[in-house]
């Protein structure tokens, strides 16, 4: 399994826009499927698949028509970005990566659920984070 972080791209060889049969191809059928609705009109905006034993959950934007991948979550040990086992480091050490590889356009904010979150807005990631320690990193395209 490839958890390398492409940012702005995808993971590995899935890429942002692809469809939920690519994903099924390589993780099979999803544990659960969540459909999210548009507070406007109830139209369905987005669909979930969630897939925990892998520590993977892939955001499809379902608003224009036929789905595509928006959005990747993970909350895998494995995961890699610039080389680096993200939940392998400290969060200082995330900060540093991430200015080391010219991205430094950050918001951080406190959630209402407890969690810390990191925005690297010109990377379209968000690193959670709970007592210091990472606990989700989530990624999109520019058009997410």
């Amino acid at each position: 399994m490839d958890l390398q972080i492409l940012l702005k791209k995808g993971m590995g060889d899935i890429h942002f826009g692809c469809t939920p049969e690519l994903i099924r191809s390589i993780y099979g059928e999803p544990d659960e499927v969540e459909e999210l609705e548009s507070a406007m009109d109830g139209d369905v905006e987005s669909i979930v698949w969630n897939y925990p034993d892998a520590g993977l959950n892939f955001f499809f934007d379902a608003a224009n028509g036929e789905p595509t991948l928006s959005t990747i979550e993970s909350d895998n040990m494995e995961t890699v970005l610039f080389n680096a086992r993200v939940f392998n480091v400290s969060r200082d050490a995330i900060l540093s990566l991430m200015k080391e590889n010219g991205f430094k356009d950050i918001d951080e904010d406190d959630e209402t659920w407890g969690e810390h979150r990191i925005t690297f807005e010109d990377a379209q990631i968000d690193f959670y984070f709970a007592d210091q320690e990472l606990t989700l990193v989530s990624w999109s395209s520019l058009q997410a």
